[in-house]
């Protein structure tokens, strides 16, 4: 390998422009960024190559840049340095008792949180349909704390699709509905299910709580609902 390919100092490089080009989450591999995500990537995932502004300790490709080149690539206020290409990994089929399925949940700072807390709580198949925030780009990757490398993540197809496939494998869903009935503590919850949570403004769409088995809304007073993230976390918790 010469020097060129070793060492960035221009944003007009190819390698520069093709990575710049993975910050939307899109492609098959994405832009991974900080040293604590980095190092989770290096840890759980086909990393293709590192950028950073001094050496860094890895077994893959290393490319040196410019503080210039770095500003270009990140997508923080500072840098801290050292970005990442990583291969999303492979999904598999849902597994466990209890899924995540997000119907259009756009915010990308409520779909990292959610991705993180689901972690947390056992949630480890996460469904994202079209409409939702990537989970592969750079905001949600960050909200997350590196909860993608944990979890079976699930895009594509829309979520009417994802959640008949999910109803026929025997999955009761559950989904979010100030029209349905509230959470009370002597609530029992199906042996498999599926908790659906929907878009911030509009809720779960109206096809999808049309194949709904269960329609469920935390009880709240004064304000009429709670973000979408912060009631995923609550639901989370007590499923």
């Amino acid at each position: 390998m010469d020097i060129e390919q070793k060492f960035v100092s221009s944003l007009d490089n190819r390698r520069i422009k093709e990575a710049v080009a993975l910050k939307d989450g899109k492609s098959s591999r994405f832009l991974c960024e900080g040293f604590h995500l980095v190092e989770m990537a290096l840890r759980h995932a086909d990393v293709q190559c590192v950028f950073s502004l001094k050496p860094y300790p890895c077994k893959c490709e290393n490319i040196l840049v410019t503080s210039k080149v770095m500003a270009k690539l990140s997508d923080m206020m500072t840098p801290e340095g050292v970005v990442a290409i990583v291969h999303k990994k492979k999904s598999g089929p849902c597994t466990s008792d209890k899924v995540l399925l997000l119907d259009e949940v756009r915010d990308p700072g409520n779909v990292g949180t959610l991705l993180r807390t689901a972690l947390a709580f056992g949630y480890k198949d996460v469904v994202l349909p079209r409409g939702n925030a990537s989970a592969y780009s750079a905001r949600v990757i960050s909200a997350s704390q590196g909860a993608i490398f944990a979890l079976n993540l699930i895009e594509g197809a829309s979520s009417f699709q994802r959640s008949a496939e999910l109803k026929e494998q025997g999955y009761t869903l559950l989904s979010t509905d100030l029209r349905g009935e509230p959470l009370a503590p002597t609530y029992q919850k199906p042996t498999r299910f599926v908790l659906i949570l929907g878009n911030e403004a509009r809720g779960v769409s109206p096809k999808v709580l049309g194949l709904s088995d269960e329609r469920i809304y935390i009880p709240i007073s004064t304000i009429e609902s709670l973000n979408v993230a912060v009631a995923g976390g609550i639901l989370m918790h007590c499923l």
